[in-house]
């Protein structure tokens, strides 16, 4: 927005020192003052003195209007520039949340194959502080300007572009380079606008991936069925099989909700029983007894196959809920 205003205001100046060079070509005569030659810089540059009250050729007593004008109107003119140039600068210099909005507008504007986030609430913060442990280029477009510690933080942020505005209005979506972005999600607390959102961007590049927060299970399925939206997710749907596998086993972490005649498939810690077991465990072997996939162990992860695992390990593991109870009843 900021640099939008400064364009403005040079694009003015630029235009005023056009008009009043060729007011100068046209009208000022040699005749007037021996030095005036009638090049294209002497014009500028009389322009430019006249803008700062300042005189380089000798006022035409005996010329045309136009020019007599030229000479009286465009010192108060130069003063008006300069105001709000010095205004302008101002703003952006001394304000320091206009110049954060400011830099967010061209970082959003410079940004490609980056991914669009429209909703800061609890799905939306959460989104984008894994967004932003991932490293992945993002803008997100919220309503809420208010001065809260995540939206100064993302205000401040390198890789994040914040822009305030309706995501259902197109300039919106350009401001933040739609055409040229990877993916979209729209996690709002309204189906319908996150579904108008997606439509709209899905229109100004439709490679786009898009990804919507639906609360109505029914209404994501339809959605996905019948237009072209990448996926439609509800939370309540997702979260579901979490809490019925949770309150049936301790230590599962998130479940994955897997298609219709599929188990399920839960993330869980498991801590390796120092009494239940003395000789270290190979990774290759447990997987492919028990049909489970080792995601870390104490907090390191992408275990090699050939890893040990020593009595008092901290697992986390991904598999269905029958493998990881025999695992866990065997060996925690």
């Amino acid at each position: 927005m900021a640099f939008k205003q400064l364009k403005s205001a040079f694009l003015l100046l630029l235009g005023t020192i056009t008009l009043g060079s060729l007011l100068f070509h046209w009208y000022y005569l040699p005749s007037f003052d021996s030095q005036y030659t009638g090049a294209i810089l002497d014009n500028i540059l009389a322009t430019i003195a006249l803008l700062l009250s300042m005189e380089v050729y000798t006022f035409p007593h005996t010329g045309d209007i136009v020019i007599k004008l030229l000479y009286i109107v465009y010192p108060f003119l130069g003063l008006v520039l300069i105001g709000i140039g010095i205004i302008e600068f101002g703003l952006i210099v001394f304000t320091y949340r206009y110049r954060l909005e400011a830099w967010n507008d061209w970082l959003a504007n410079d940004m490609e194959r980056h991914t669009i986030l429209v909703g800061l609430g609890n799905v939306g913060s959460r989104i984008v502080n894994e967004l932003k442990e991932d490293g992945i280029a993002t803008t997100v477009i919220t309503l809420e300007k208010d001065k809260s510690e995540l939206i100064n933080e993302l205000l401040e942020h390198p890789s994040i572009a914040l822009i305030f505005g309706d995501a259902t209005q197109r300039p919106i979506l350009e401001k933040a380079n739609v055409l040229k972005a990877r993916a979209l999600i729209a996690v709002t607390n309204d189906d319908l606008v996150n579904f108008k959102i997606a439509t709209i961007a899905k229109e100004l590049n439709p490679s786009l991936r898009t990804v919507i927060r639906a609360f109505d299970v029914a209404f994501s399925k339809k959605v996905t069925e019948l237009f072209d939206i990448d996926a439609a997710l509800s939370t309540s749907a997702i979260a579901a099989p979490a809490f019925v596998a949770t309150s049936f086993e301790d230590g599962i972490i998130q479940t994955l909700k897997s298609k219709k005649g599929k188990s399920d498939i839960h993330l869980m810690e498991i801590e390796i029983s120092s009494t239940k077991r003395v000789s270290p465990l190979i990774v290759e072997e447990v997987e492919r007894q028990f049909e489970i996939t080792i995601v870390a162990i104490d907090k390191q992860p992408h275990p090699e196959s050939d890893d040990k695992i020593n009595p008092g390990s901290k697992l986390l593991i991904l598999g269905e809920i029958k493998a990881l109870r025999q695992l866990k009843s065997q060996f925690s």
